[in-house]
Parts: C-alpha cells; structure tokens; sequence
C-alpha cells in the first residue's frame, strides 16, 4: 500500500462564541483568540483572531484574523477557517449546538472520563459510562444551543466492577445493553425518568438495576453490536471471540473465534453486500477462512442470516465473519513474508453495506477505506497526526444540519458523498469526505481542549443529521 494521504488540521479557541457575547454585551471592548492550522511535515501556523463591535454598527461583531490565518463567518454560529501558507482551503470550524455535563463528574480540574456512551435511537435519552463501572441515562433537553447540566431527571446504576467498555441501546430504545472489562454484559431497563420537580431538593440520581446478565467472555470485552431489534446481540472481547447471545433467554448461542484468538478492539456489523474474498489461510494452518456452508440455525437465532460482523484486531489485520456459517469469511493480508514491519493495531472499524465501504482506523491515527467488492487492495488511505482512532462513524455530510446551512459556502460538501465521523486520542474529531478524487477534511468538530475523544455517534431524523462526541472531559458535545 502507498503512503496514506495526509490531511490538515485546522482548531480555534473553544470559547470563541463566549467572547463574542462579551464583546457584544460590553463587558470587554475586544479580544484576541486564537487559530492554528497544522499539516505534518510542514511548520504550523498560529494565528490572532480580533473580536471587536462595528464602529459603524455597535450590534455587529466583527472578526479580523492575522499572522496567516483567514476566518470567515458564515452566519448563524457558522464559520470557515484557512491558511494559505499550508495550502489549507477554507473549512468549515463546527461548535457543539449543545454540551452536556454531569456537575459530579465533569469538574474541569479533575474530570471523570466518559469510557462509554449512546444516544437513543428516538433521540430522548443518553447513556454515559465511566472506568469505575458507573452508568448514567439522562434526558435530552431540545434547546437549541445551551450548556445542559445533566443532574436531577436521571438514572445511575453500577453493575460492573471497573471500567464500562460500551453502551448500546435496543432499537425501542427503552432497553440498553452495557459491557465492561469485567467480562461480563448487562441488559438494563431504559425507561426515561419524569422530569424533576423544580421545587424538590432531591437531585440524586434515580437507581435503576440490571434485568439479566450475560456471562461468557474470559477477558475484557470491547464492542457490543444489537442485530435487528434486539432478539439477539453480539459481544466481542480481548479473548478473541465473537459472541452471540440470546437475550431473551440470557444464553449465549454460539461462540466465533478470531484467528488463534487475536483480540478484537472493535466491530460493526450489517447486512450482507456483494464482497469479493479469497480464502486466506492462516500461517499456523489452524484455520481456514473463506467457509461459507451454512451453521444449523438455531431457534434462538432472530435475523442473523443475512449479518457479516467486521473484526478490527489488536494485530493490524480486520477479519469477517458471517453470521449464517458462523465462520470467519475474509481475513485481511498480513505484511509480505519476511517483512519485518509490523500493521499497527486495528482500534476502530465501520462498514456501510449501502455504499459497499469498509472503514478502519488504527492506533497509529491511519484511517483506510476498503470497497468491499473487492477487499484485496485500499481505495485510499490518510492520516493527520499519529493520534488514535478512537471510534468512526459513517455519514452523509450534506444531511448533516450544521453543514446543511449555508451550503452556497465553497467548504460545503456535495449531496450523497459519504463521509466518515472521526474521534481521536488527540482531542481533535472531524468529519471527513470519502471522494473519488480522494479524502478531504470537511468539517473540524471543535470543543474539546485537547482532551481525547473516545465515541462518536451520527443521530439522524427528519430534518437532519446530527453528530455527537464524548470523551476524557466528561463531556457530551452535539454538533
């Protein structure tokens, strides 16, 4: 594979829109923030951005930037940013719509990291988890843009022993499934609690306790996938299985194992697409992939037939299995023999079976895209920094709102190219477009200071799209 593309990094001060509500209330006459651009290989380049009132017109704030940057204000908290030195375009700088903090575990000095997180498929509710095994649902308010702390109107439990590994809820969105490092899974009632009374003094989180546990996994578990509604989940683990389980029953049905039990950072799963594979073979001779004769079903199973779960594995390499055999179908290559360069581990994955795209992303902060008509070889490959990929995201940038506003902007993306959500170790999330000409960065979702991003969701409704973070600061951002 060639070198992977490498893409620019363009981030401005966090608190850029509370300066401009202090310049225009009076409470300062101008102030200086900043805005740097980066492009590995090449000197960055920090800039000053003014905010003063219009002389002219004192209810106008106007933004001046210098020492090489140009920001342009779209309109509506909407804003591009370049430097033309690093050959930077003008890109689109998004801020959270909505923030959501947890006053008890989001103290700036000493936050508690967010280690898991999800939101409703119905959009009501968010469930956030944390390394001592606690969970947290909590409503979601419909202000626009607003800080939200999330205390009062909430649930907690704590039904793992340490860290809280991932959080999903079921399609009705009433139900969650939790898994942690403690190897086991949880299945949690979700149903949202009544708004407070504004007068009551008991703001303690409402406890609410696991309704059956599944038990199965020798080592941390990593990702959780719901198949359909739910009849029947997957787990995958740092012992290198795959997982299906019977909810209804509380059994495990059947256990897939990765190539002499690689561990499994991450999966997705959908529905079968036309994917081109070739048997691979593994270097011990312990197991052949490329099977594809059907399991006997059982009558546990709900929906599983036309499923593939994609692997991404702790030893650079993604595997497939197919959830109608129960067996691995496609193991990526391995470096050439006697290379002695070894694939950075595989820390996140996403497949879009829609648009026949499979997604990697690698602790070395490279993200490669695959088509799966053909897995033999990348369509593409880039990277920004060297941070980890911490969690990726397919998406239509167009469909997104804060993207969808101004779209006459030269920075705008183009109606159903897809485009990937991006979290990463360095506190830097972005959403990135997957362009036949190759990958370009359409939007930097900015907020955090340099604290990773863990999780990334794309929430989608009727009017649009929306993208939520979360991470080390303990905070929930909606973009």
């Amino acid at each position: 594979m060639t070198s992977p593309i490498t893409l620019p990094v363009v981030t401005i001060q966090s608190s850029l829109q509370t300066v401009i509500d202090d310049v225009r209330s009076g409470l300062v006459l101008s102030e200086d923030i900043w805005l740097s651009c980066y492009r590995t290989g090449s000197t960055s380049v920090h800039g000053k951005v003014s905010v003063s009132l219009d002389n002219n017109d004192r209810s106008r704030v106007i933004l001046e930037a210098r020492d090489g940057v140009e920001i342009q204000v779209l309109g509506g908290g909407q804003y591009t940013a370049a430097c033309s030195a690093l050959n930077i375009l003008h890109t689109r700088v998004a801020f959270p719509r909505q923030t959501f903090t947890d006053p008890d575990r989001a103290d700036p000095q000493h936050p508690q990291q967010i280690s898991a997180f999800d939101i409703s498929p119905d959009g009501t509710q968010v469930a956030t988890g944390y390394n001592d095994g606690a969970i947290f649902l909590s409503p979601v308010t419909s202000v626009s843009r607003s800080t939200v702390s999330a205390d009062g109107a909430k649930l907690s439990c704590k039904p793992h022993l340490t860290t809280v590994t991932s959080l999903r809820f079921f399609p009705s969105s009433r139900v969650l499934l939790s898994a942690g490092a403690d190897f086991g899974l949880h299945i949690l009632p979700a149903e949202a609690s009544p708004a407070p009374d504004a007068t009551s003094a008991n703001k303690e989180p409402l406890p609410f306790k696991p309704v059956r546990s599944l038990k199965g996994h020798t080592r941390s578990i990593t990702c959780t996938a719901m198949i359909s509604r739910g009849r029947n989940v997957l787990s995958a683990a740092k012992d290198g299985t795959v997982r299906l389980w019977d909810v209804g029953g509380g059994q495990q049905i059947r256990a897939m194992c990765s190539t002499r039990y690689v561990p499994v950072n991450a999966m997705s799963i959908g529905e079968k697409a036309t994917f081109k594979v070739a048997a691979t073979v593994d270097p011990d001779g312990e197991n052949v992939s490329g099977r594809s004769t059907p399991a006997a079903l059982d009558l546990r199973e709900v929906d599983t037939a036309d499923k593939l779960a994609f692997c991404a594995l702790q030893d650079g390499q993604f595997e497939i299995f197919d959830l109608t055999s129960k067996a691995s179908v496609f193991r990526s290559a391995s470096p050439a023999d006697g290379s002695a360069t070894k694939s950075p581990a595989l820390s996140a994955i996403c497949y879009s079976p829609s648009a026949n795209l499979l997604a990697t992303g690698s602790v070395k902060g490279i993200l490669t895209i695959y088509d799966t008509r053909n897995l033999s070889s990348a369509l593409t490959s880039f990277t920004r920094n060297g941070a980890s990929i911490e969690s990726l995201a397919f998406v239509v940038p167009s469909s997104l709102k804060f993207l969808h506003a101004h779209s006459s902007d030269v920075s705008a993306p183009h109606d159903g190219e897809l485009g990937l959500a991006i979290a990463s170790e360095d506190g830097l999330p972005y959403i990135a477009e997957v362009r036949p000409e190759g990958p370009g960065v359409v939007a930097e979702l900015v907020g955090s200071d340099c604290e990773a991003i863990r999780i990334v969701r794309v929430c989608t409704s009727d009017d649009g799209g929306e993208v939520w973070t979360a991470g080390d600061d303990g905070v929930i951002r909606k973009y």
